[in-house]
């Protein structure tokens, strides 16, 4: 009996003092935050949300305070498995798009977590081995100029934009990789060779693209995302957007590391991320939120149209998909 105690009592230590290896209430989280008192968070997300995110998270913890380290994705992936070797733990949560999250995961650099709030989540925005979870997701769409094309002209498949009427007309964000893998993958290479043959404008950046596109510059540009063409058009700019089935769909993650400093308040700041309430801020920064129980403010974009959802393992080959689109479109 004295043995069933003592085994009882060295779980309950065990459940405490190491957060990484077992799920923790709300209440046990807060506890544990509030000994650690500090967050830091490492992510490819603009500064402007990642304050969004923080004005709100702090008003509810007020007790922890949060700093964030941002730059681009893949920088950050050779950041962290750079600290990773050198054993310096600094980050206590990651907030980066999926491919370069499967990266990490790869490589070591992540622990396994699977937060409570994920069960509001469908299983295509959650890693099967409980690595990570999809905060928000990114249609790719095809925006038009709405002055210089009638939405009944328009492209309404991939196939439409073969038409030769649209020779030198399209423009394509050159950044877009993973929108180019998975297009090659869908419709393969006589495909994308037809469509480098109509000698499409290459701009780097999505941003770039629609300012131009609403500019005039060119009437169509194909996989821009649905909350830049809808910003623009609220804002009263002659775009609009048409989806291309199957919509090939981008997410963003948030994972653990694998030896956050922090464990409590890194778990409580995912469990908010992934909260009605989290996904309301998400919301509010014009990037489309997953949980059914949150509208986008764009309308149900991602719910109307048959979804693609990019490859987690591009990641593994980029350098192979950098080297085909250079050689057909450059």
């Amino acid at each position: 009996m004295k043995q069933l105690a003592m085994g009882l009592f060295l779980l309950s230590f065990v459940l405490s003092a190491n957060p990484n290896g077992f799920a923790q209430t709300q209440e046990q989280l807060i506890a544990g935050a509030k000994k650690e008192g500090k967050l830091v968070v490492y992510a490819s997300a603009t500064a402007p949300q990642l304050q969004m995110y923080f004005a709100t998270f702090n008003k509810r913890y007020p007790f922890i305070k949060t700093e964030f380290f941002r730059t681009g994705k893949q920088k950050l992936v050779s950041k962290i498995l750079f600290e990773e070797q050198a054993k310096q733990h600094i980050a206590d949560v990651i907030h980066t798009s999926v491919i370069e999250t499967n990266i990490l995961k790869k490589r070591g650099a992540l622990s396994r977590h699977v937060p409570n709030e994920a069960a509001s989540y469908p299983s295509q925005y959650k890693d099967p081995e409980g690595y990570w979870t999809s905060a928000y997701a990114s249609g790719t769409l095809l925006g038009f100029n709405s002055r210089q094309v009638k939405r009944a002209e328009a492209p309404k498949t991939y196939d439409d934009l073969l038409n030769p009427r649209w020779k030198n007309l399209i423009a394509i964000d050159s950044n877009k990789i993973e929108w180019f893998a998975m297009l090659l993958k869908l419709k393969g290479r006589p495909f994308m060779e037809k469509l480098a043959a109509l000698s499409p404008t290459l701009r780097d950046g999505n941003t770039l693209v629609l300012q131009l596109l609403a500019a005039g510059e060119f009437p169509v540009a194909a996989g821009v995302y649905e909350y830049s063409v809808e910003d623009l058009k609220t804002k009263g700019a002659p775009v609009d957007w048409i989806g291309l089935e199957p919509v090939i769909t981008y997410t963003v993650a948030v994972s653990l590391p694998s030896q956050p400093p922090r464990p409590f308040a890194a778990k409580l700041f995912i469990e908010w991320l992934l909260s009605k309430e989290g996904q309301e801020v998400v919301n509010q920064y014009g990037r489309v939120p997953i949980r059914d129980d949150v509208e986008s403010k764009y309308g149900k974009i991602l719910k109307q149209h048959k979804l693609l959802m990019t490859d987690v393992d591009l990641g593994q080959k980029e350098a192979e998909v950098n080297e085909t689109f250079r050689k057909l479109f450059q």
